[in-house]
């Protein structure tokens, strides 16, 4: 399946040269794992590499129907998925327990390697070109388990009773719309603004929802010459020391107010922000910016430390939260990646890294953002049901007509 994965960028005509490189590369990072061998088992396959399985699990992410062990049984026996698994067929037995022992984590250098060779691509809003620093929505999604499992989260679900889950902590590449960093939660890990601590990196712009107003998970970002915007709870305590003057355009987004000040903490009162003090406050000034949703009709609190950038710009950053939203919908319902085939944590986890594989090489392969489309065409280039050129045409085609969508859009915001 992935011999047919190959880098381009749809403006021009595709050449076999980038098909080389990019499989050389995803060559080279895949033999990285070919002295890992399942274990010799009592049901058949027991030259099972780390690639090949690799391989195979990738080989079923470009079908949407194969989701299940069973369906990805039948598909090993498709020739381009042997020369990849290196055996005649990948029983289900012997891909849950391959997915149980490797180790995931391995597949860091993989993704690593794809990662550079992805195309840069234009800031997702123009208003915030200025801004030189990656811009990354972080946020987690749970991920139902059937039966009981012991390392996942026991959570409550309305009338339903308990329920296994695990959460999916995703750091997303907002103009990329590419992952750029994720782990896996079971019951052995903390608050969700607590499990991203450990991966925060440096110099990005942080957009993160109410669940992160957590003073360590704060610090934690401002140490690493990171920044971050995010909307604060009701009730949290900000002193005000100074309130600025809005502009013309600050009030055509509908700023309503623009502080800076610092965040003391609870007080003696009990206040309901004292959940967030796993830490100190952070001793430097923030600014709150205060905008209007129109849409929903509230007030919209942010907290950032951004100080250098036009009020209106904060908000503009918070909407732009909303990628990750629209990335999990489109793992979970378009790419199918919301049934999990394995219930051990190595084996969840190995899935995820299979999920972001899938997303990092589609980016490669159309050289932009991840879509339904893409997906598609790739699926169809993989198993030689179409050419390359036409992907080119086809998505050069979508993309005008969402430029076109877009401008109507805006033409009919600016007559109104």
């Amino acid at each position: 399946m992935l011999t047919a994965i190959e880098t381009m960028d749809p403006s021009r005509p595709v050449t076999p040269e980038p098909t080389r490189r990019v499989m050389r590369t995803l060559e080279t990072a895949l033999r990285l794992f070919d002295h890992h061998v399942l274990p010799r088992s009592s049901h058949g396959n027991e030259r099972l590499h780390l690639r090949g399985m690799v391989g195979v699990l990738l080989a079923a992410a470009f079908e949407p129907a194969v989701r299940s062990l069973r369906t990805i049984d039948d598909l090993s026996l498709h020739a381009k998925v042997q020369a990849f698994s290196g055996v005649d067929r990948v029983a289900r037995s012997t891909l849950s327990d391959a997915m149980a022992k490797f180790d995931p984590q391995e597949l860091r250098p993989l993704i690593q390697a794809i990662q550079k060779q992805l195309p840069k691509l234009d800031r997702i809003d123009a208003e915030t070109a200025d801004l030189a620093r990656k811009i990354i929505a972080a946020d987690g999604s749970w991920f139902n388990l059937a039966g009981e499992v012991t390392h996942a989260l026991q959570c409550r679900r309305g009338n339903t009773g308990r329920q296994c889950r695990v959460r999916l902590n995703l750091q997303l590449d907002v103009d990329a719309f590419c992952p750029a960093d994720f782990d896996v939660s079971g019951k052995s890990d903390g608050s969700e603004a607590n499990a991203f601590i450990r991966f925060i990196q440096p110099d990005c712009i942080y957009l993160v929802d109410r669940n992160f107003v957590h003073f360590g998970f704060i610090n934690a970002v401002l140490k690493k010459n990171s920044n971050f915007v995010l909307r604060l709870k009701k009730g949290v305590n900000f002193d005000v020391e100074q309130t600025h003057p809005l502009t013309d355009e600050d009030r055509k987004h509908q700023v309503l107010r623009d502080e800076t000040g610092i965040l003391p903490g609870p007080r003696s009162d009990g206040n309901a922000d004292a959940r967030s003090c796993t830490d100190k406050p952070p001793c430097r000034p923030l600014r709150r910016v205060t905008v209007r949703d129109t849409k929903n009709q509230c007030e919209v609190v942010l907290l950032t430390d951004l100080t250098d950038v036009p009020a209106y710009v904060i908000g503009v950053l918070y909407r732009l939260r909303w990628q990750i939203e629209l990335f999990l919908r489109w793992l979970k319902v378009l790419a199918s990646f919301e049934h999990l085939m394995n219930q051990s944590a190595r084996g969840i986890t190995m899935q995820f890294y299979v999920a972001v594989l899938m997303t990092l090489l589609i980016h490669l392969q159309t050289g932009m953002r991840v879509s339904k489309y893409g997906l598609l065409w790739v699926s169809w280039i993989a198993s030689d049901r179409v050419t390359t050129e036409a992907m080119a045409e086809a998505m050069a085609r979508h993309q005008k007509e969402r430029q076109n969508a877009l401008c109507r859009r805006l033409a009919k915001k600016q007559a109104n």
